[in-house]
């Protein structure tokens, strides 16, 4: 094959027509329909059009990537009535015999997506780590001394948002696509073609975000570069923020859909292509997890999509949803819009409460598998753990609006909410029994993914009692603007899900690379990770208790002993984080090969040869029973768990 072949389509023919897409859409806005001078400083540019044509550019930029990289090729041919694609053409799809170069094409073996997904999403939190030593320098000492307040809150707002993207993308992603088909006895995702446009949108997605600190520099007339919101971007703090919350609400929607294209296939494919035998009940909890994930990732990630559409509409089209008083970023010009700053809190918190239990419900399903394989004993409760799991699903629709204690709307429904919120913690109450009864009395292998066992059950369960607090409504008023707050949610979000997500990475490198990573390397950041962090927030919560609110620059040296232990904790925490990204590194180069079933667990996935086949197995097993039958001796590597049978092939 070519260089010209492996190229076009690839993400690099796409990159290219996406600066295309961008040069194009702006500039016919600008200069066409603005007439506008190439001076950045005209007025006619600045006055009219300037966020319209950032808009249009952001839009023929995502064409143009879909384009360049082949996504159309196939719906297109579908739509003219053009030939279907025969086996051959569909493995050529598939990437086989295409090497490495099909991790930079548009791709639809799952393996591929899942490894293509691993990648984005630790690129996405480096880049939200950065952001995070970034504020802890900031607040490292009283003053607002190391950056302007306008930068530091596009830093605080940037960081928020990314870092809740890259815990979404971390699930759905990596392990949902290159584990679930195998671990139900599938041959692939349900949607191929889809599979690969949810990673296609999410990488696209993130170059629009990388606009954010750049726009609206220099500007004279609108409220400076980046966007000043906090990350949840409330509609009338979005309308009179600078420029660069176009790009925000352009990035987060393309990415929302990408989480939406993964969960909705993820579902199908667990629905309808399950291994015969694979009843529901013998699913791993992996499985289940990811599945309450996505039903929440499929319904509530629209209502964020409407809150910045609006937005946008607000800036860009001059409707009136949002802003009271001004015309989107043009203070002072007389426009009377009367919007709702109400609408924009449900908006937002309909996705932003479910969105925190769609981050933690993969990682409970992680755990508590990990769990059952490194206690070498059969899961404690299995059934229980299904209520728990699905009764967070249903709850946490039901909890939105105790983020608007404070806010003054319908303060009739506090008692519902303050009920309902207090309520979720009998699901996940029944969870964590599950997880400490499979531990206990078992034999513990204390490898580094059992050690991010431990440190998810001591972490989150400090995040779901301060939730408690934070859930009744005096308590909640007293504070809900401090850093008690930004400390539960950390706890909760990186002290859940983060922790599962970094042992899941452990626990299935092997399957995924085909080598080992450290164990001595593991173990030096997984502890640095444990001190760094709870170092941090403790320090958080303390200075919470003393009063002192989140989301400022600056603050009274009545609590800089707090910070300053805080922000020293932190660059513990990254520069342990920096040193698993280097053992992930460093092991896919040169780690020791990896046998196809190293940690003899018995799930599906590790029946499979290392590296896994392009069609997964060469017959597709039958299931006889569950996947936790640990009162054996760990499984041999090469030899089919117990409960999993060959038989002939099915499709």
């Amino acid at each position: 094959m070519s260089w010209t072949r492996k190229l076009v389509p690839s993400y690099f023919s796409g990159a290219v027509l996406a600066a295309i897409g961008f040069i194009v859409g702006s500039q016919y806005v600008w200069r066409v329909i603005g007439g506008a001078n190439w001076d950045f400083n005209d007025p006619g540019l600045i006055g009219n059009f300037l966020e319209q044509g950032f808009l249009a550019g952001f839009v023929l930029m995502t064409f143009g990537w879909l384009i360049g990289i082949g996504a159309f090729k196939y719906p297109l041919s579908w739509m003219l009535g053009l030939k279907d694609p025969d086996h051959n053409e569909e493995l050529r799809l598939a990437g086989k015999g295409d090497g490495i170069i099909r991790y930079f094409r548009f791709t639809t073996d799952h393996k591929v997506v899942g490894i293509q997904y691993l990648v984005v999403t630790m690129i996405m939190l480096a880049f939200g780590g950065l952001g995070a030593m970034l504020i802890r320098t900031e607040l490292m000492f009283p003053g607002a001394w190391a950056f302007p307040k306008e930068t530091y809150n596009t830093i605080v707002t940037m960081h928020g948002m990314l870092m809740i993207l890259t815990v979404i993308s971390f699930f759905v992603g990596p392990f949902g696509n290159f584990v679930i088909p195998i671990m139900i006895g599938a041959r692939d995702m349900a949607f191929p073609r889809l599979n690969a446009l949810s990673i296609a949108f999410l990488i696209i997605a993130m170059a629009v975000y990388a606009f954010i600190p750049f726009m609206g520099i220099g500007d004279p007339i609108t409220t400076g570069a980046g966007v000043q919101t906090g990350w949840t971007v409330y509609g009338t703090l979005a309308d009179q923020t600078g420029i660069g919350v176009d790009a925000l609400a352009m990035a987060v929607i393309l990415a929302g859909i990408s989480s939406q294209m993964g969960a909705v296939n993820l579902i199908t494919t667990v629905i309808a292509m399950r291994a015969p035998g694979m009843s529901y009940t013998r699913m791993p909890m992996t499985v289940w997890g990811s599945i309450g994930a996505s039903i929440l990732a499929a319904l509530g990630t629209a209502s964020l999509t409407v809150d910045l559409v609006m937005i946008i509409s607000d800036r860009v089209f001059r409707t009136s949803f949002f802003f009271a008083a001004t015309a989107g970023d043009y203070a002072g010009s007389g426009y009377v819009g009367g919007g709702s700053a109400w609408l924009t809190q449900n908006l937002f918190w309909f996705f932003g409460h479910p969105e925190v239990y769609l981050l933690v419900l993969p990682a409970f399903g992680f755990v508590m598998d990990m769990a059952s394989v490194f206690s070498r004993k059969p899961l404690f409760g299995y059934k229980t753990a299904i209520l728990g799991l699905m009764g967070v699903v249903v709850l946490s629709f039901l909890v939105w609006m105790h983020h608007e204690f404070v806010s003054g709307f319908l303060p009739e429904l506090r008692g519902f909410y303050m009920a309902s919120t207090e309520l979720i913690s009998v699901p996940t109450g029944l969870i964590f029994l599950v997880l400490l009864g499979t531990m206990w009395r078992g034999r513990i292998w204390m490898t580094v993914t059992m050690g991010f066992v431990f440190a998810f059950t001591w972490s989150f369960l400090i995040g779901g009692i301060t939730g408690i607090y934070l859930s009744d409504v005096p308590a909640d008023v007293q504070l809900h603007g401090g850093m008690f707050v930004t400390a539960h949610f950390h706890y909760t979000i990186v002290g859940g899900a983060l922790m599962g997500f970094l042992g899941a990475v452990y626990y299935w490198f092997p399957k995924m690379t085909g080598r080992m990573m450290d164990e001595k390397i593991g173990w030096i950041s997984f502890w640095g990770i444990q001190i760094g962090f709870n170092g941090t927030f403790l320090a958080m919560f303390y200075v919470g208790l003393q009063g002192m609110p989140r989301r400022v620059a600056d603050y009274s040296p009545l609590f800089a002993g707090g910070n300053l232990v805080a922000s020293i904790s932190a660059f513990v925490l990254g520069a342990s984080v920096i040193l698993y990204f280097y053992n992930v590194i460093y092991s896919w180069k040169a780690g020791p090969i990896a046998e196809a079933n190293p940690w003899g667990a018995k799930t599906l996935e590790w029946t499979t040869p290392t590296p896994v086949p392009l069609e997964n197995f060469g017959e597709i097993p039958v299931v006889t029973s569950g996947p936790y039958n640990y009162a054996e001796p760990a499984t041999p590597s090469g030899v089919p768990a117990r409960g999993v049978e060959a038989g002939p092939a099915i499709g």
